[in-house]
C-alpha cells in the first residue's frame, strides 16, 4: 500500500513553488511543479489544497506568458473559489491571479477592480512578501492607466519591503523600473534614465539575466520617447542578445521586435527592419495576440502600404479595447510620418486622432470606480 503525502506537506511545498515563482526563477519553478505533481498524486485527499495547486499553477502559467491556459484554469476554479465558505486566502489568491491574466489581456481596468477584491482578504493574509507583491501589481496596472500618483504611491510601499528582504533583487529591479516608467510618463526623462541604468545594475551585480534583458527594453522605450534612435536601438539590440530561451517568453520578445522595428522604420531602415517585423508577426500569430497583430498592421500601413484604411481599422480596434495610448501613440507616428512626406491633411488628420485619445486617458481611471 503506498503512504499518502500530508497535505500539510504538500502545502508547504506549494508555498515554496509560489515564492520561486514571484521571484521569477523560472528553471526553479519547473523544477519544483514536476515534483509537487508527484506529491499531489500521491497526497492524502484535501480539496483545499488541491484548489491552492490549481490557483498556483494558475499564476505559473502567467510566468511562461501562456495566458490561454491560465486563464482556464481560472474559469475552471470561479464557482468553487467565490463561494462563502472558500478560505480567505484561496479566495485572494483567485481576486489576485484573476487581476494578473486580466490586465495581461490589456484589460487595464478590469485587472485593477479585481486588485480592489483581492484586497479585502489581504488583511487576513501575514505575509509581508505577499503584500509588496499586491503592491506591485497594482502600481503596474495604475501606470498603465497613467495614474502616476497611485502606481508610485504602491511602488514605493512594495519597494520599502523587498528592500528588508533577502532573495527578492529581481523584484527590487523591476520596482525600479515601475518607478522609472512613472516618470518617463510625467516627462522626467532624466530620473527614468537613472532608474532604468540603476535596476540594469542591480541585475548584473545579481546575475539576473531575464531582468537585465528587460531593463534594456525599458530603457530602449524611455529613449525612444525622446526620439532618441540610435540609443533606442542599441538598448532594444541589446536586449535580442541575451541568450534568454524565448520560448518561455514570447510575448516579451513580441515587444522587443516590435518596438526594435518601428525604431528602425523610424529610422528610415526599412529593410533592416522588415526583418524584426516578420518576426514579430511571426510570434504573434503563434501567441494569437490580437493587439499585436494590429499594432503591426498599423505601422506596416504608415511605413510601406500608405493605405489610410488599414491605418484606420487598426486604430479602431485599438479605440474598441480602449487601449487610447496604443491609439495616441500610433496616430502620431502616421501624423510625423505624413508631415514629413508632404501630406498635410493626412498628418492634420492623424494629429488629431491622437489629441482626442489623449482626452480618453483619464477616463480609464472612471472605469476602475464605475463597476
Amino acid at each position: 500500500m503506498v503512504e499518502r503525502v500530508a497535505s500539510s506537506e504538500v502545502a508547504n511545498r506549494l508555498n515554496e513553488w509560489y515564492d520561486t515563482i514571484k521571484r521569477q526563477d523560472i528553471k526553479k519553478a519547473a523544477i519544483l511543479k514536476h515534483d509537487l505533481q508527484k506529491a499531489m498524486d500521491d497526497m492524502e485527499e484535501d480539496q483545499n489544497v488541491l484548489l491552492y495547486y490549481n490557483l498556483i499553477d494558475s499564476r505559473y502559467k502567467l510566468l511562461l506568458e501562456q495566458y490561454d491556459e491560465s486563464g482556464t484554469i481560472l474559469e475552471s476554479l470561479k464557482d468553487q473559489t467565490e463561494r462563502a465558505d472558500t478560505d480567505n486566502l484561496l479566495q485572494y489568491y483567485y481576486y489576485f491571479f484573476s487581476g494578473l491574466y486580466e490586465f495581461n489581456m490589456n484589460n487595464f481596468t478590469h485587472a485593477i477592480r479585481l486588485y480592489h477584491k483581492a484586497e479585502n482578504h489581504l488583511t487576513t493574509i501575514p505575509d509581508e512578501i505577499e503584500h509588496a507583491e499586491f503592491h506591485f501589481q497594482l502600481a503596474v496596472a495604475y501606470q498603465s492607466i497613467d495614474q502616476s500618483f497611485f502606481s508610485i504611491n504602491h511602488a514605493e510601499k512594495a519597494l520599502d519591503i523587498y528592500l528588508k528582504q533577502e532573495n527578492y533583487v529581481s523584484r527590487i529591479a523591476l520596482t525600479q523600473m515601475i518607478i522609472a516608467a512613472n516618470k518617463l510618463d510625467l516627462n522626467q526623462y532624466l530620473a527614468a534614465e537613472k532608474l532604468y541604468k540603476k535596476a540594469i545594475l542591480i541585475a548584473v551585480d545579481s546575475n539576473q539575466t531575464f531582468i537585465e534583458l528587460l531593463g534594456y527594453y525599458n530603457l530602449g522605450l524611455c529613449y525612444e520617447v525622446q526620439e532618441k534612435l540610435e540609443q533606442a536601438r542599441d538598448c532594444f539590440e541589446k536586449a535580442l542578445d541575451f541568450n534568454f530561451p524565448q520560448e518561455n517568453k514570447k510575448e516579451t520578445y513580441l515587444r522587443i521586435k516590435y518596438m526594435l522595428a518601428r525604431v528602425l522604420f523610424k529610422m528610415g531602415f526599412l529593410q533592416e527592419g522588415v526583418k524584426w517585423f516578420e518576426d514579430a508577426v511571426q510570434l504573434a500569430n503563434e501567441t494569437n495576440d490580437k493587439i499585436y497583430q494590429v499594432k503591426l498592421q498599423i505601422i506596416h500601413a504608415v511605413y510601406f502600404d500608405q493605405k489610410e484604411l488599414s491605418i484606420d481599422e487598426g486604430l479602431k480596434v485599438l479605440k474598441e479595447q480602449s487601449l487610447w495610448h496604443d491609439v495616441e501613440d500610433l496616430s502620431f507616428i502616421a501624423a510625423r510620418f505624413y508631415k514629413k512626406e508632404g501630406f498635410y491633411q493626412l498628418a492634420s488628420k492623424y494629429y488629431e486622432e491622437g489629441l482626442n485619445a489623449q482626452q480618453k486617458i483619464p477616463s480609464l481611471y472612471e472605469e476602475v470606480g464605475s463597476a
